[in-house]
């Protein structure tokens, strides 16, 4: 028959303590893991909503100037005042068959973006020309690696078209 502990003897044994305490350390650890990945999840989300958006003013505001322009775009010049834009030599791989028409980086919402513009005439329809925006993106926090090398390593991609 086992022993009783006397009533003086009650309590929480050292096991019980380590047991709870490696319970608690667990959950904790679990929390600040998921809170952290939340966290790297929204700011990857928010780069990637950040770079359609950018493309897709570019896009429009490109296509907005008409057929015969569309050759001579210059983004920085267009929405100079709006969206910080400078000329980059660094940029995203033009499409195969389209004419290159300018690299571009801008920085937007805390993040930096490598655009390629390009476009030709399409062979099928003639008076439609296709206007191809190409938006690059570190999705790490730094967009540079320590040998100071552009980082790009996701793409957001749009072609529209502008009819004669």
């Amino acid at each position: 028959m086992a022993s009783k502990r006397p009533k003086s003897l009650a309590g929480i044994t050292l096991i019980e303590v380590m047991a709870a305490i490696v319970i608690v350390s667990i959950a904790v650890l679990g929390a600040s893991g998921y809170r952290y990945y939340s966290a790297m999840d929204t700011r990857k989300a928010s780069l990637q909503s950040s770079a359609a958006r950018i493309a897709l003013l570019l896009c429009e505001s490109w296509r907005g100037r008409g057929y015969d322009l569309v050759t001579t775009y210059d983004p920085s010049a267009h929405l100079g005042s709006d969206v910080e834009i400078d000329t980059s030599t660094t940029g995203p791989e033009y499409p195969f068959g389209f004419t290159p028409l300018g690299r571009y980086k801008i920085t937007a919402n805390d993040g930096d973006y490598w655009v390629s513009l390009s476009w030709k005439d399409d062979e099928t329809t003639s008076g439609l020309r296709a206007l191809n925006t190409v938006v690059a993106w570190a999705q790490g926090r730094s967009s540079t690696d320590s040998a100071g090398i552009v980082v790009m390593d996701k793409t957001f991609r749009l072609t529209t078209y502008v009819a004669q």
